[in-house]
Parts: C-alpha cells; structure tokens; sequence
C-alpha cells in the first residue's frame, strides 16, 4: 500500500510527563484570578448532576468556564504554556518526534486536552496537526460544553482513520505512541505502536502483543 507515513503522538503523559495539561492549566487559572470559587463550585455541581465518574467524565465537564472570554483563555494558555507546561516536555519524545520529521512522517498530536494548549505545543513541536477538545462559544463566551468530537478512547482511532482516508495516509507504515489503556484503539490502528510510559492495563497488552515499551 503506498501513501505517507504518520507518527501520531499522544500528548498528556506521553510528550508531557508526568500529569496531563490540564492538570497544570486549571491551577494556573486560579492563580491568575480567571477561575474563582463559583466557577469552580459550578463544575463539581454538574459533575454530581451527571452521575459520571472517571477521569473521561472529567475531561468533558468545563462547566468552570462558563460565561468567560476565550481570547483570555487563549493568552493564559499560551502563558501557562510557556512557564509550565514546557519544562515538562520529554526530551525524549521530542527527539522522537524530530527524528519522524526529518523522515517526512505527517507528524500528528491526538490530545483531549484543551484546544488553546495543544496549540502550543504544535507550535513548538512543529507538528503538521494537532486535534484536541474545542471549546464551544456562544454569544463571544464560553458555554461551558465541548464542541464537536473529544479525542479520546475509540475516538483517537476513528479520527486516525479519517486522516488516512482524506490525507492519503499509510497506517500500515505508521507509528503511534500512547500511555493509557484508552490509547488502546489508536495505537492498534497502525503498523508501528509504542506503549510510552504505560499504565498497567496498556503495558500488559503491549506485552502480549510484543509492542515496544518505551520511557519518555
């Protein structure tokens, strides 16, 4: 099968050790005055409202950023970004992620953290493309909702695919690197997965399927 290779690269735990982006944000954004006691009040309401658990449940609750200005938002990401976020990027990761470059891969990052931030890191990385969690706006505000398809789980790997097929991609001769259980579908979808950093679950299946097992 001829088409481009890819390397697509989780990014929270995986290129960003040892905690995810958000982890990092959301105190931040208390510290600069962005998110107050309210807000915050309002996201765990609705997390109970809910009556989801886990961290994916989580993930898709921004009730705390209801009603606030997105272009703030994006400043502070790329402030936070720059202070925090970029001391903890895997020296590791990032040569691997040269080293594809250089070969021509269409190097992609799959993250459900937030737009703004994985924004950043594109820039940084020098990645060709980067999908994460969109933030909805309604009214110039935030709604406090995601808009469109979380990358996250199953997810990742449908996204992928949808890549190859518009992009005239080779998955076959594609890498992936992943460090959740939930990279599980993703990192399946190529011919080159890595268990980067791996949780139990996903190290115990990458042994059993003879996956490479690397520390970023």
């Amino acid at each position: 099968m001829s088409g481009q290779p890819a390397a697509i690269f989780d990014v929270d735990r995986t290129l960003v050790v040892p905690s995810s982006m958000e982890k990092v944000f959301v105190p931040f954004l208390i510290r600069r005055g962005y998110l107050r006691a309210p807000d915050l009040a309002r996201y765990v309401l609705l997390y109970l409202a809910r009556g989801l658990g886990g961290d994916s449940s989580a993930a898709q609750n921004k009730a705390h950023l209801q009603g606030k200005d997105p272009g703030e938002l994006e400043r502070l990401a790329a402030e936070c970004f720059r202070i925090k976020i970029l001391p903890r990027i895997s020296a590791e990761g990032r040569r691997r992620l040269d080293d594809h470059r250089r070969k021509g891969h269409l190097v992609v990052l799959l993250t459900g953290s937030l737009e703004p931030l994985a924004a950043q890191i594109q820039q940084e990385m020098g990645a060709d493309l980067a999908l994460a969690a969109r933030l909805e706006v309604k009214n110039g505000a935030l709604s406090g909702e995601l808009e469109g398809r979380r990358p996250y789980g199953a997810e990742k790997a449908r996204l992928v695919r949808e890549l190859a097929q518009t992009n005239g991609l080779n998955l076959d001769d594609s890498y992936a690197y992943g460090d959740h259980h939930s990279d599980y579908d993703l990192l399946d979808a190529v011919g080159h997965p890595h268990a980067v950093n791996p949780d139990h679950q996903l190290r115990r299946r990458a042994t059993e399927r003879g996956w490479p097992i690397l520390q970023f």
